[in-house]
């Protein structure tokens, strides 16, 4: 089939694609403003930075919204027996070396009874080895200490933990431990209230001025890959609406 563009087909693409680009800048803007919206409130927070005595009279005075930086402490670190150090919090997986066996798949060429050859299938079974889950177990402070504050372990959801050692036990069973620092540091976006922060993230190894500028960015970034999905979308319903026989412009 002749694959040809008209003059009408030209002027109607090109009314179509205005349209769909009017139609983009308005949910663009519906986008930003509903991220602008959402960051709202660490822009117009109390900015505490690594201030204890101001991070104290935020509790005191239930002030709202609140971005501060500073460093979370274990109050009484917990440990496991060979694992040398203090931790917030250790989780001790336990793993076994476990034999295991698997079919496993292979082709070969045969005759095939007429003076020819056929390929045929075949199973064998392979043994491998492999560390498998046990079981596992946690400790954790039971408190910690935030800009001279104290809160109860489960007040915040951090989730730095690494993996720190492996003790093997014998020749099939290990541990794997992985635990997060008895210290560290970063932001807190909170809302206080009744004297506690609620509703908490918290931001690792970062600054205040850093957390403000990653969310203004993922506006930014919101609202470019949408137009970027948007001209994709675009250029293939031009394409797809040129390519059919619009017999009906000819008339």
């Amino acid at each position: 089939m002749e694959f040809k563009v008209t003059k009408r087909e030209i002027m109607i693409t090109i009314a179509l694609t205005l349209f769909l680009i009017g139609i983009g800048f308005f949910i663009a803007s519906s986008i930003r403003n509903s991220i602008d919206e959402s960051n709202d409130k660490y822009y117009k927070s109390l900015k505490v930075d690594n201030d204890m005595d101001m991070f104290s009279y935020a509790l005191k005075t239930n002030i709202g919204y609140v971005l501060a930086s500073g460093i979370v402490e274990g109050i009484d670190g917990v440990s496991y027996d060979g694992i040398n150090g203090k931790y917030f919090y250790i989780k001790k997986v336990k793993e076994e070396y476990t034999k295991h066996t698997r079919q496993v798949e292979h082709t070969r060429t045969v005759p095939d009874g007429n003076g020819g050859t056929k390929t045929e299938t075949y199973y064998t079974t392979e043994t491998y080895w492999e560390w498998d889950y046990v079981s596992s177990e946690i400790k954790h402070v039971n408190q910690f200490k935030f800009l001279n504050s104290i809160f109860d372990y489960n007040t915040i959801k951090f989730n730095n933990d690494k993996y720190i050692d492996t003790v093997k036990e014998s020749y099939y069973i290990r541990y794997k431990y992985y635990a997060i620092p008895i210290s560290f540091n970063g932001v807190l976006f909170t809302h206080i209230e009744n004297n506690t922060i609620v509703d908490n993230e918290f931001y690792y190894n970062s600054s205040i001025d850093e957390v403000i500028r990653n969310r203004q960015t993922s506006v930014t970034g919101a609202v470019t890959g949408f137009w970027l999905l948007w001209i994709i979308l675009i250029v293939l319903l031009d394409f797809g609406y040129v390519y059919l026989e619009n017999n009906y412009l000819e008339d």
